[in-house]
């Protein structure tokens, strides 16, 4: 790809980009479903406030934790492992973007609104619990900043000598939902993870955070592709990520309900650039994965991206 063709490739994915920032935000400004789960978080921050502005984290969901999302099984390791994560509300939808390098066919397709948090699963009391919580952290980010750092590093300290004691290995995922800079705005919670031998990885979106990455050593970023954003493909490999995508493969199981009926292929072309493959439906342990320069393929899940017409979800089935 010559000067002249990268420099108009990437004009094209900022103006993309501005758009679907502009875009989304207008659409959760305008959702009632979004507009509803805000108020409720709000009121459960002003309800959880002493009087001296201290929050009272008995009265607040915890900041970590697990979900289907995550929590898959990985296997052939010398200790059990789990994963447990910081799930914020994605984007626009508490208020504040929380999302670095937003397309339109990710945000259209996030898994916010799958599993458990899909906007029928109500509660008895009328409330979705899932978003809530998720709406809850972010603003507690944005706006209690000092307290939330001191609370995540109280759970993830907590969390870790728990399960050390058991014999069971830790890791993280800051953005399970989300993709805030943590690497550059949280250096504590990384020096801890450090201190503990608690792995830290995430999908990223944002080239810069894995070119910049300043914990390379335990932080592993694997690069999720986007429908606008395969020009940085390179750039992620020649960092050390390899590179999500997003596909058609069906999700259906095979009759042990544990393996998939439909097997991903050994290799995949996209933009002209041929990779071997990952199935990263196997484990979300992505810092386990070993094999360097691939495409980690992952099944399209939720209802939403079956009628994604961006090219986020690549086909390949």
């Amino acid at each position: 790809m010559n000067t002249l063709v990268k420099e108009k490739a990437l004009d094209t994915y900022k103006e993309q980009s501005r758009k679907a920032l502009k875009d989304i935000k207008e659409h959760c400004e305008g959702d009632q479903f979004i507009i509803d789960c805000r108020r409720i978080a709000y009121e459960k921050i002003n309800n959880a406030l002493d009087k001296n502005g201290k929050l009272v984290w008995s009265k607040l969901p915890k900041l970590i934790g697990q979900n289907t999302k995550i929590s898959k099984d990985v296997t052939n390791q010398e200790n059990d492992l789990e994963i447990w994560g910081l799930s914020l509300a994605p984007h626009w939808i508490s208020g504040f973007n929380t999302c670095n390098g937003l397309s339109m066919g990710c945000a259209e397709a996030c898994l916010m609104f799958t599993g458990m948090g899909q906007k029928f699963m109500i509660a008895t009391d009328g409330e979705h619990k899932v978003a809530i919580a998720r709406i809850i952290r972010t603003i507690l980010w944005f706006k209690y900043r000092d307290q939330f750092k001191a609370r995540l590093l109280k759970e993830i300290e907590n969390k870790a000598n728990n399960l050390q004691a058991k014999n069971v290995n830790m890791a993280f995922r800051p953005n399970v939902f989300s993709e805030v800079k943590f690497e550059k705005m949280f250096t504590e919670m990384f020096d801890l993870c450090k201190s503990l031998n608690i792995q830290v990885y995430d999908y990223v979106k944002d080239i810069k955070r894995i070119v910049e990455n300043p914990y390379k050593d335990f932080y592993n970023m694997t690069f999720s592709l986007s429908e606008n954003n395969a020009l940085f493909i390179p750039t992620a490999l020649k960092h050390g990520s390899n590179i999500a995508v997003v596909t058609d493969i069906p999700t259906n199981k095979a009759k042990d309900k544990k393996s998939y009926l439909y097997s991903v292929p050994s290799k995949l072309s996209i933009e002209g650039i041929e990779l071997d493959t990952i199935d990263g439906d196997s484990h979300d342990a992505r810092y386990l994965d070993g094999k360097k320069n691939c495409f980690v393929i992952l099944r399209g899940k939720g209802q939403t991206i079956k009628s994604d017409t961006t090219n986020f979800m690549r086909k390949v089935f």
